[in-house]
């Protein structure tokens, strides 16, 4: 995209009416951000939607219509709303749909000032005896690092029921950041250009990911269960700061009461008092408990971060262990862990734990030389920790030992557990064990939307010899894949469940192939191989 085109699409994005005052009808609205729905249950589930107005003094009353029929020759519900500049004009209903049959299927649009949204398809979650159900799971979908190919692969996809967003749906990084090198070949230039902080920044960024069509498609396809990591605010955030703030970027509190408030404002999710305290369940029948956990802004300690253990030239390894395996250190904290021990008490044949980062342990192997003189700058201190079978990821469950085991501790093993994790960027599947050797259920970790995995983090090398080594040295680590962008989905029934690993050869490119890049098959309360 050329510069001149850029600054058409910016005016677009930011909405400013320059031909207002030749336009007859001064209240005419758009829908440019699409329709979305999410937090189903059993008998309710939000519906959403944003209008752009002309005249962003006004307030909007949006109507909203639910119906069995696509081309709605039946209202099934329909209700009014007002929205304005205090909510950025977003359109949020949590519509009760108690008088049908749970699981069933509605379409859903909204109108304003006599334009028609586009149509949206959801439905509520089944109850009772469910034969099979099927979860498609995302993270880290960086705009400027690519296209959104895999939104559009899993959109095309019929047989998927339910759609879990496991973080990192928006970056809050400046042009020019990370993973920004692309965007402007890719016409994908982050709006602002700078980095977020203020409720109008995060508004705006919002505003620019859900133009995207392929992400609205994936929106449009089917509800979705939405939960933060860390760049819904900023990178490697904890409860009372982040990596990537900075003093003079005022207080952190803030910063994260904004983004939520953003977040919240434009995201299919649930309103909740407390709105950091992010964790719920959703039952699917007796087959499933879906069970959302945040790991990132409501408990978190600070992580022990390498870089800070690294003094002329010399890395304090007993000061590095001491620190990290401190009993006190926690990941969620206490009432997450009472909430979690209190679901799992539940019957269900399946548990599944949606949360953010990654729960199995993984160590490198020791890296030959041309990998270790090709690292990223963020990869560095890898230097440094070669060969010292120390955890590579300590912004992970890897980082909080003693957290880690007293999460595996409040679980109860009475159903099969499956925990699904994001944030890596890369394709994971392993065992999960507590430190008594007792087995708990298995991990998937997904791979990323868009943003650069291991394949870029080591500078272009092939990175198969590496994955191998990987899974040789990692006991409960089945397979990795550095190389692939992609999603997995999880199909489970009453006796069994399959996870694949979708992939895409490219996101830098509009044009891609999907293949399966491996699939696992679950058996009750048996690990994986």
């Amino acid at each position: 995209m050329n510069r001149r085109s850029f600054l058409k699409s910016l005016s677009l994005l930011l909405f400013i009416p320059a031909l207002a005052a030749f336009q007859k009808k001064i209240n005419k609205i758009k829908f440019l951000h699409g329709v979305a729905s999410g937090d189903p249950t059993n008998s309710k589930v939000i519906i959403w939607t944003r209008v752009t107005p002309e005249n962003f003094n006004s307030s909007q009353k949006v109507i909203y219509q639910v119906s069995e029929n696509k081309n709605f020759s039946k209202i099934s519900l329909t209700g009014t709303l007002y929205t304005n500049s205090k909510k950025d004009f977003t359109v949020k209903a949590d519509v009760n749909l108690a008088k049908f049959i749970p699981g069933t299927k509605f379409y859903y649009r909204f109108i304003c000032n006599d334009t028609i949204s586009p149509i949206g398809t959801t439905s509520t979650l089944p109850k009772g005896n469910v034969e099979e159900y099927k979860l498609a799971i995302f993270s880290c979908s960086n705009h400027p690092a690519g296209f959104f190919n895999v939104y559009k692969d899993a959109a095309e996809d019929k047989s998927i029921d339910l759609n879990i967003h496991l973080g990192d749906y928006i970056y809050e990084y400046e042009n020019g950041g990370y993973a920004t090198q692309n965007a402007d070949k890719l016409g994908r230039i982050p709006i602002p250009e700078k980095e977020i902080l203020t409720l109008h920044d995060y508004r705006l960024r919002h505003a620019q990911y859900k133009t995207d069509k392929n992400l609205q498609k994936l929106h449009q396809s089917r509800p979705m269960v939405p939960i933060w990591d860390d760049h819904e605010v900023t990178n490697d955030a904890w409860k009372y700061g982040a990596e990537n703030h900075q003093k003079i970027e005022g207080k952190f509190n803030l910063r994260k009461r904004t983004a939520l408030k953003a977040y919240y404002e434009w995201m299919p999710i649930r309103e909740k008092y407390t709105k950091e305290r992010g964790w719920r369940n959703f039952e699917i029948g007796n087959l499933i408990n879906l069970i959302i956990l945040d790991t990132r802004l409501s408990n978190r300690d600070k992580q022990v971060n390498y870089v800070s253990y690294i003094n002329e030239g010399k890395f304090d390894k007993d000061k590095f262990l001491d620190d990290l395996n401190n009993e006190k250190r926690n990941l969620i904290g206490k009432e997450q862990l009472r909430f979690i021990a209190k679901e799992t008490k539940k019957k269900f044949f399946w548990n599944v734990f949606g949360q953010q980062v990654l729960i199995s342990k993984v160590v490198l192997p020791p890296l030959p030389s041309e990998v270790l003189d090709n690292l990223s700058p963020q990869a560095t201190f890898l230097k440094y920790i070669n060969n010292l079978n120390l955890p590579y990821n300590t912004d992970a469950w890897d980082g909080y030992p003693a957290a880690r085991e007293r999460f595996l501790n409040s679980i109860n093993t009475s159903s099969n557990n499956i925990f699904l994790a994001g944030d890596t960027h890369n394709c994971w599947a392993g065992n999960i064990a507590d430190n008594s050797g007792t087995f708990k259920g298995v991990e998937f970790g997904t791979p990323s939307v868009s943003s650069p995995g291991g394949s870029e983090e080591f500078r272009g090398l092939d990175v198969r010899p590496l994955e191998k080594a990987v899974t040789k040295i990692n006991k409960d680590l089945v397979w990795t894949n550095f190389r692939n962008r992609g999603y997995l989905t999880l199909k489970l029934n009453q006796i069994s469940g399959q996870v694949s690993f979708i992939g895409v050869d490219t996101v830098k490119n509009k044009n891609y192939k999907r293949s399966i890049l491996r699939k696992f098959l679950l058996n009750p309360k048996e690990k994986i191989i």
